[in-house]
């Protein structure tokens, strides 16, 4: 768990710094995940199989994270 919030954490900050220092990386990744990742099609398309699987990902997650603090 440790090592998670250490990760993101790391991840905001440099998130953070790059919105300030280097807007055309955040430009550049937005890009990206448009055309990747957030493209119309997949959403159309694929939208309940991916929905049912991030939520299955959250769920066991969340039950692992629940079991291992007792």
């Amino acid at each position: 768990m440790f090592l998670l919030r250490a990760s993101l954490g790391f991840l905001l900050i440099s998130l953070g710094l790059a919105y300030l220092l280097q807007p055309t990386i955040i430009l550049r990744m937005n890009t990206f995940m448009r055309e990747r990742i957030f493209h119309d099609t997949h959403v159309l398309l694929r939208g309940r199989r991916i929905g049912s699987t991030l939520i299955f990902i959250g769920s066991l997650l969340l039950i692992l994270t629940l079991e291992a603090r007792r």
